[in-house]
C-alpha cells in the first residue's frame, strides 16, 4: 500500500522532539527505525499527520555501564547492537540473548529497543527479559524527566504509560545478582522470525536447589507483557524439584488471562505457558545460564 501524505520533522535534540510532539498532539508519532510504525501506516492502522524523527539526536543510541553497575541503553540502540555488545553480554546476557531472537537479521539491524517498548506489543522478545531483570525506563516530556519501572510502563493492549509529548530516552537495567541463572524460551507457530506465541524470561538465584529469588517476565500470552508475580512467590523460599516446577506451571496458567487470535486460542496459550514454566524452572534448577 502507498503511504498517506505526512509531514516529516527531523529533530536534533530531545527537547525539540517533545516540543514538536506537544505542538501536534495526537496527530504526531515518533519515528526511529520505523519497522513497526511504517507497516501500520501502510495498512491504515495509524494515520499520523506528522512523523517526528529522533534518529539524529546525539547520545540516544549509546550502550554504556550504569552508574551503579548494570546497563544504561539509549532508546535508539538496535537489537543487533545490543545482542552483539560485549558489555551487554557480560552484564546482562539474558537481554543480549533475547534481543538476538527478534524477528530477522534485517529487522534486528534497524529496529530500536525504545521503539520496541513504545510499540507496546505483547509478543515482544526484549520486554519479558527486561521485566525479569526489573528494568526501568527514562522518559522526557514538556513537564520534565521521570523514571518508571517497566512493570508500570505497559498499561494494556498496545498501550503504554507515555504521555503524548513524552519521549523514551533510555532503559536502565540493574546488575544481575551474583550466581543468578537465566533462561529465555520463545515458542513460535511457524518460522523462527515469527512473533512469539509464548515468550518466557526467567532469572533465578539458588542456594543449592533452594530458590532465594525468582523473576519471571512473560510475553505473547496476555494483552501486554507482564510479570508473573504470583508464580515468582510460589517459587521463592522453596526447594526446586519436579513437584515445585509443576505447581509453578499451574500457578502461571491461572495467573494471566490469555488473549486469542489467529495464531492461537486462549486455551492453547495457557497450556503452553503451563508447560514452559515447568520446563524453565526444572532446567534452571539443574543448570541454565549461570553468571
Amino acid at each position: 500500500m502507498i503511504l498517506r501524505p505526512f509531514k516529516y520533522v527531523e529533530c536534533g535534540s530531545v527537547d525539540e522532539a517533545t516540543t514538536t510532539l506537544k505542538q501536534y498532539g495526537d496527530g504526531a508519532r515518533i519515528i526511529a527505525g520505523g519497522t513497526a510504525l511504517v507497516p501500520m501506516m501502510k495498512h491504515r492502522l495509524l494515520r499520523p499527520e506528522v512523523l517526528v524523527s529522533v534518529i539524529q539526536v546525539p547520545g540516544l543510541g549509546d550502550i554504556a555501564a550504569g552508574p551503579d553497575g548494570g546497563l544504561r541503553l539509549g532508546a535508539l540502540a538496535t537489537h543487533w547492537e545490543i545482542s552483539r555488545s560485549p558489555l551487554v553480554k557480560r552484564e546482562s546476557p539474558l537481554l543480549a540473548y533475547a534481543c538476538g531472537r527478534v524477528a530477522s537479521p534485517t529487522v534486528r539491524s534497524m529496529a530500536t529497543l525504545g521503539g520496541n517498548l513504545c510499540y507496546g506489543e505483547s509478543a515482544s522478545d526484549p520486554s519479558p527479559a527486561l521485566l525479569a531483570l526489573r528494568a526501568r525506563v527514562r522518559v522526557v516530556g514538556s513537564g520534565g524527566e521521570r523514571t518508571l519501572p517497566l512493570t508500570e510502563f505497559f498499561t494494556g493492549f498496545y498501550e503504554t504509560g507515555l504521555a503524548e509529548d513524552e519521549v523514551l530516552t533510555a532503559v536502565e537495567v540493574p546488575p544481575l545478582a551474583p550466581g543468578a541463572r537465566w533462561r529465555y524460551l520463545k515458542w513460535v507457530p511457524r518460522a523462527q522470525e515469527d512473533k512469539a506465541l509464548v515468550g518466557l524470561a526467567a532469572v533465578l538465584v539458588l542456594d543449592g536447589r533452594h530458590c532465594r529469588m525468582a523473576r519471571l517476565g512473560l510475553g505473547g500470552v496476555a494483552a501486554s507483557p507482564v510479570v508473573l508475580r504470583r508464580t515468582e512467590q510460589s517459587l521463592e523460599g522453596r526447594e526446586l524439584d519436579e513437584r515445585t516446577s509443576a505447581e509453578a506451571g499451574e500457578v502461571a496458567a491461572a495467573e494471566v488471562e490469555p488473549m486469542e487470535d489467529l495464531q492461537g486460542s486462549a486455551d492453547y496459550r495457557r497450556d503452553m505457558l503451563r508447560v514452559w514454566v515447568r520446563r524453565v524452572v526444572a532446567d534452571l534448577a539443574t543448570g541454565g545460564g549461570e553468571r
